[in-house]
């Protein structure tokens, strides 16, 4: 039990980082640019009974929107403008109580994972590394998917242990896990990698009536969508068809690992020539074709993604609202908060071996977690926003490092071994993007 001191502290912590987020957001007032604008447009149709769509000059059939990232966030900021009309200050608002809400629910995560080893501390420091996480306040002061997808993986992995806390493992929960996946998979496709580990408890422990409703409560979102989807185009799309597209910037001879200007040109053309849904078919074949063919330079373009993933030189601050103090701040404390996450992240995975029998087995099932969410992506392409479901979990391995050092139960080895491990891999990351990382720089 909190002390009524630290329950002060938590909800102090709580309301400042909404007063942080929602600051933000009313600071810098950005306008919707590039996917932002095409999320905006597509919820404003749908509030306006156009149906989803980007624009209404074409046949619905030709429309760009069944490429872009969705469709969860574009109908959760229809369902905001519906309410309080097209005013982005709404979707700031909300945006701001979800970092709110992420801050909160990662504080109680934490420990329905490490309970025996869990403290007031533990879970302060992991709920911190959330709620003012410079990455995420920069994302949710903009129309972004990944404040919404963020707040769903942590809502969904917090059912997750509350239900393999529960000795009655009772039916409701398990509903509203399936449904709290399946929201964060249509919001965030690769969210749904955490299927992987569920799926293992269920069957592992042959709960497979519970298995069946998880699974039916997951794709039960999905089916009207799906329909829609089938009726409009003849296909099967459960989500977008941008998969086709990824697969294809990612995959080729030469390829760095993130986007580029090589084959954007190329896209464009099978698009224009051949629409998105043939030309999405076109790019998954040819992106196929490769690796087959080229097992041995896949295998190398997925490491250097792997090694972009986990760069400390990859931070989130290039963006288009920001200038001179502003980014140069912003790139200063994200390169910050990589080093500390990462660290303390991989430093607290490192402790799973040394813990008692229950929290050994809950912190494997987190590890499991958090592998999913970089492997959901380092076949495709990374950029430094795709690494943004991964934070909450590293946020709480984090915490379990924090409470190590403040017992002073610091094991100096690993965790130098985990920092230098990560700053090899960043300087391998500029010595292989030198040139890259120089032309970013020189936009300050």
């Amino acid at each position: 039990m909190l002390t009524k001191n630290q329950k002060k502290i938590v909800l102090l912590l709580g309301a400042l980082v909404a007063v942080v987020s929602v600051g933000y957001s009313f600071y810098f007032r950005i306008r919707p640019a590039v996917d932002a604008r095409a999320y905006n447009d597509i919820a404003w149709n749908i509030t306006q009974g156009n149906g989803y769509r980007e624009s209404l000059d074409i046949p619905l059939s030709e429309d760009k929107s069944i490429v872009r990232v969705g469709p969860g966030y574009e109908f959760f900021l229809a369902g905001i403008f519906f309410a309080f009309g097209h005013h982005l200050e709404a979707v700031w608002v909300i945006q701001a109580l979800l970092m709110v809400f992420s801050f909160f629910l990662v504080f109680m995560f934490s420990r329905e994972v490490f309970k025996e080893n869990w403290s007031y501390y533990f879970g302060l420091a992991s709920a911190v590394l959330i709620g003012f996480s410079p990455d995420l306040i920069t994302m949710q002061g903009m129309l972004m998917a990944e404040t919404l997808g963020v707040f769903l993986v942590i809502l969904t992995s917090y059912l997750f242990f509350r239900y393999y806390n529960n000795p009655l493992r009772p039916f409701w929960l398990v509903i509203l896990l399936g449904l709290s996946l399946g929201a964060a998979g249509i919001v965030r496709t690769p969210a749904l990698a955490l299927f992987l580990p569920m799926a293992f408890y269920f069957v592992w422990n042959r709960n497979y009536m519970r298995f069946l409703i998880f699974i039916f409560a997951v794709i039960v979102l999905f089916i009207p969508w799906t329909i829609r989807n089938y009726n409009i185009f003849n296909r099967f799309i459960p989500t977008n068809a941008v998969g086709g597209y990824n697969l294809f910037i990612g995959n080729h001879h030469g390829a760095s690992g993130e986007q580029g200007d090589d084959l954007f040109k190329a896209a464009d053309n099978y698009e224009s020539q051949l629409g998105y849904i043939k030309a999405s078919d076109k790019e998954t074949s040819e992106a196929i074709h490769f690796i087959v063919a080229n097992p041995l330079e896949f295998f190398t373009i997925t490491l250097k993604r792997i090694n972009i993933y986990f760069s400390f030189a990859r931070p989130n601050g290039f963006w288009f609202h920001l200038h001179g103090l502003s980014k140069v701040l912003t790139l200063i404390s994200s390169s910050i908060y990589s080093v500390v996450l990462f660290t303390l992240g991989f430093w607290g995975v490192l402790q799973i071996p040394k813990l008692g029998v229950e929290n050994k087995k809950r912190g494997w099932f987190l590890l499991f977690f958090l592998v999913m969410m970089p492997l959901s992506i380092v076949g495709l392409v990374v950029e430094t926003r795709y690494r943004f479901l991964s934070y909450p979990f590293f946020a709480i391995f984090a915490g379990l490092a924090v409470e190590d050092i403040i017992r002073r139960r610091i094991f100096w080895k690993p965790a130098l071994i985990v920092a230098s491990l990560l700053f090899i891999n960043t300087a391998i990351d500029i010595l292989r993007n030198f040139g890259r990382i120089i032309d970013k720089i020189k936009t300050l």
